[in-house]
C-alpha cells in the first residue's frame, strides 16, 4: 500500500523513467521529485527497463544456434529436383487433388450433392473476397505510418537501408523485362 493520496499512474512512472512526457498527470515530474513513494515508483519502472534491455544483450543461451539453424547457401539446382526434398508437398497436393476428383466423380454423389458441394465451395470464396475489400482501405490507412516507420529504420540502420535499396534492382529490371515483353507482344 502506498502512502501517496495521489499515487502516480503506472504508465505516467515508465514515461518518467523514459525521460518522455507523462502521459496523463501533467505534473508528475514534480509530484515524483516530492513524493518518496512515487518517487520509488519511477525509479522501479527505470529499473524494469534496464534490465529488459539487458536482456537482449545477452548472448544466447545455446550456442551457435543460428549456424545451425541458417542455411548458408541456397538449394543447388540437383537439390531442387531430389523428390527426397519436395515428397510431403507433393504427396499432400496429390491426396487433395484425388480426394477432390474422388468426392466429385463418386457415383454415390447425386447431382443436388454436387450443387450442395459447389455451394459450400462458394461461401469461403466469397468471405475471401469481402475480407480483401476490407483489406485494401486498412491498407491505404496504414500504408503512411507503415512508409515513415520504414524510412526511419533504414535511417538508423544505412546498411538495411542500402541493402534494401539494392534488393530493389532485380525487381525493377524484372518489372521493365515484363513490360517490354507485353509491349512486344502488341
Amino acid at each position: 500500500m502506498s502512502d501517496c493520496l495521489r499515487p502516480l499512474d503506472p504508465i505516467d512512472a515508465e514515461a518518467l523513467a523514459a525521460g518522455a512526457e507523462p502521459r496523463f498527470s501533467p505534473d508528475a515530474a514534480t509530484h515524483a521529485a516530492t513524493c518518496a513513494a512515487c518517487g520509488a515508483a519511477v525509479e522501479r519502472a527505470a529499473r524494469l527497463t534496464r534490465d529488459l534491455e539487458g536482456l537482449s544483450q545477452e548472448d544466447s543461451p545455446v550456442p551457435d544456434l543460428a549456424s545451425r539453424v541458417i542455411r548458408l547457401r541456397g538449394f543447388s539446382r540437383r537439390e531442387r529436383r531430389t523428390y527426397a526434398l519436395w515428397r510431403a508437398p507433393v504427396l499432400l497436393a496429390g491426396g487433395l487433388a484425388a480426394g477432390g476428383f474422388a468426392l466429385v466423380l463418386a457415383p454415390s454423389v447425386s447431382g443436388s450433392d454436387q450443387v450442395g458441394l459447389g455451394a459450400a465451395l462458394l461461401v469461403p470464396t466469397l468471405a475471401f473476397f469481402r475480407s480483401a475489400a476490407r483489406w485494401i482501405p486498412d491498407l491505404l490507412r496504414v500504408a503512411p505510418t507503415g512508409l515513415e516507420a520504414l524510412s526511419e529504420a533504414f535511417r538508423a540502420e544505412r546498411g538495411l537501408g542500402l541493402t534494401a535499396l539494392l534488393l530493389l534492382m532485380p525487381a525493377a529490371a524484372g518489372f521493365r523485362w515484363v513490360l517490354s515483353r507485353e509491349r512486344s507482344r502488341r
